[in-house]
């Protein structure tokens, strides 16, 4: 397994969370190309070059209302000593002036209008008073060039709006669309399926029996794909070889990745790697130096990733959002970790309960008054209040025998804005 993997008591073979991380990097790829309107491409991952089709503004245009005239005729103006100018004609935004300012004439333009052949500079209105339909008074100077925008000046034809890799933000898509782009290409997003393994596990709204729970982990990991744009089919399964291969069977045609949820420890009630393996299918690792996480597994079936998250509520979100979530978003191109990080003052110490192993613990993360981020662990009753209410991740990071109260530690947000803090 590399130089990552020691030997636990139990004879099973483990990989770092580093190590762990690497594989699922390099045994996904993303998935291919669609192009599709630039005004729906927020958030997308750029799957080439997105080039300027024409410069923008493709001819000189006034950023104000006002008039366009010689600067040299209003070099000396002033308040108290303005200077009158002959109104010739206007121009407005996408229509254009047919003549040309000559000295001791102007042009009356609004913002966005075409700059008339002549016309060396923009006065803005607040500094002009209209004495008449054919006369202004000029109360300030404008050099050359003021309040032109020349051509090219935004985006020139040619220039690289987008490089491949690059996520299209709301604001570079206007960009584009000012550059005649109208459509991009993106990499595509992966679609999921995503099975509920376990006899005492219940589809959400079905009637429950005695010792049977409800699937919150399919609902949690549904929610989690979906906030990031990917679709995903679920479904419940019981524990049966049989079952769970037509199930798996069944799930393949259609999608891209197979997430799996329970059964994935080893013991002879876990059958999910088992039947894995019965199909075919390429085992990466199976057991992670990580705590919550430790069981999950990862390989190839069929070319698609299949990832074998354990079924406590706690491992099985750790195990998704530390492994499962990055390699599905590299799937579609995006190369970051889903989740942000911010820097943080520790306000208490942190114990590793593992030395050897990465350990991530639900936090609490705040900001005070003059944006100082601090954090400590988050106390919590439950498991599942835990994932329902920490706002964070403190990860110590494997050989780390502890963090120290006072220490500036990176911290991995769970809420989608920092201001929900």
């Amino acid at each position: 397994m590399g130089a990552g993997s020691v030997e636990i008591d139990d004879g099973s073979r483990y990989v770092g969370y580093r190590e762990a991380f690497e594989l699922v990097c390099s045994k996904v790829a993303p998935i291919g190309a669609e192009e599709i309107p630039v005004g729906l491409s927020a958030n997308r991952i750029a799957a080439g070059d997105a080039v300027a089709a024409l410069s923008y503004p493709s001819i000189d245009i006034s950023l104000k209302d006002g008039f366009a005239l010689k600067s040299a005729d209003v070099a000396q103006a002033l308040r108290r000593r303005p200077v009158s100018l002959k109104i010739i004609g206007s121009a407005f935004a996408g229509s254009s002036f047919p003549g040309q300012v000559s000295p001791g004439c102007a042009v009356k333009v609004c913002s966005g209008a075409p700059i008339p052949a002549g016309a060396e500079a923009v006065i803005p209105a607040e500094f002009c008073e209209e004495v008449s339909k054919v006369e202004v008074r000029v109360h300030a100077d404008a050099g050359m060039g003021r309040n032109i925008l020349r051509t090219g000046d935004e985006v020139k034809a040619g220039a690289v709006i987008a490089r491949e890799g690059d996520v299209f933000l709301p604001g570079s898509m206007g960009l584009a669309a000012a550059a005649g782009i109208s459509r991009v290409r993106v990499y595509r997003r992966p679609k999921a399926a995503v099975i509920a393994v376990g006899d005492e596990v219940v589809a959400s709204g079905r009637p429950l029996r005695a010792g049977q729970v409800y699937a919150s982990n399919l609902i949690t990991l549904e929610s989690w794909l979906n906030s990031f744009g990917v679709d995903c089919v679920t479904s419940v399964v019981r524990d049966d070889a049989d079952a769970i291969k037509l199930e798996l069977v069944e799930r393949l045609s259609g999608i891209d990745v197979i997430l799996t949820s329970g059964g994935a420890w080893g013991s002879e009630r876990d059958l999910v790697v088992g039947t894995l393996e019965e199909l075919g299918w390429k085992k990466v690792f199976h057991h992670v130096r990580m705590g919550p996480g430790k069981g999950m597994a990862f390989g190839l079936w069929e070319g698609k990733p299949v990832f074998c998250l354990p079924g406590g509520p706690a491992s099985n979100e750790m195990a998704f959002l530390q492994l499962a979530l990055p390699g599905i978003l590299r799937m579609s191109g995006d190369r970051r970790h889903p989740l942000q990080s911010v820097l943080a003052r520790l306000i208490e110490d942190v114990k590793s309960r593992h030395h050897a192993w990465t350990e991530f613990r639900a936090a609490a993360l705040s900001r005070d008054s003059t944006g100082t981020y601090t954090v400590g662990l988050f106390l919590s009753r439950s498991r599942l209040e835990a994932i329902a209410s920490a706002n964070s991740l403190i990860c110590i990071p494997e050989g780390t025998g502890a963090l120290s109260a006072g220490e500036i530690i990176p911290v991995q947000v769970l809420v989608p804005r920092l201001d929900m803090l």
